[in-house]
């Protein structure tokens, strides 16, 4: 359950809920943590979500927050809603996660089309070619590789 109550935190149940009396914090103040831990006292759509975040845990599933300007929200909802179908936009969730599998698949398409190549310049196959040394030479095959492959 969360994080630990900090030192000198008294810890006490009120209505069903641990409530964490933090010292620094006002006497009469109250800080609810949650339900308590016991699985019997939980009701079953805690039960249902503690379960659910153990199996996401347990499969690797990470929360990523993200910040969008205002801009960029109303491109990211006119991405959703032009990609979807049958009138029914993605949600973002599900348009994040396409984007990044379909860049995924086109950027392995992009380097199977470069691996192999010689270099011009120093006349080694990508993708190791000569590793930077001569990046900034016209010619290095594996700059202009970098650049054609960035965003």
């Amino acid at each position: 359950m969360g994080k630990p109550p900090s030192s000198g935190a008294a810890v006490m149940e009120f209505a069903g809920f641990k409530v964490v009396a933090d010292p620094r914090l006002p006497p009469d103040a109250m800080i609810v943590t949650g339900h308590s831990d016991e699985e019997s006292e939980l009701t079953p759509e805690a039960r249902r979500k503690r379960g659910q975040r153990e199996r996401e845990k347990a499969a690797g599933v990470e929360v990523i927050e993200l910040k969008f300007s205002v801009t960029e929200r109303a491109e990211l909802d006119e991405g959703r809603a032009g990609r979807g179908s049958q009138g029914e936009p993605y949600t973002t969730t599900e348009y994040l996660k396409t984007l990044i599998r379909n860049d995924v698949m086109r950027l392995r398409n992009e380097r199977e089309k470069l691996d192999g190549r010689i270099c011009k310049n120093c006349q080694k196959a990508l993708p190791r070619g000569c590793g930077g040394t001569w990046g900034r030479e016209a010619l290095c095959l594996l700059a202009r590789s970098e650049i054609a492959l960035a965003l």
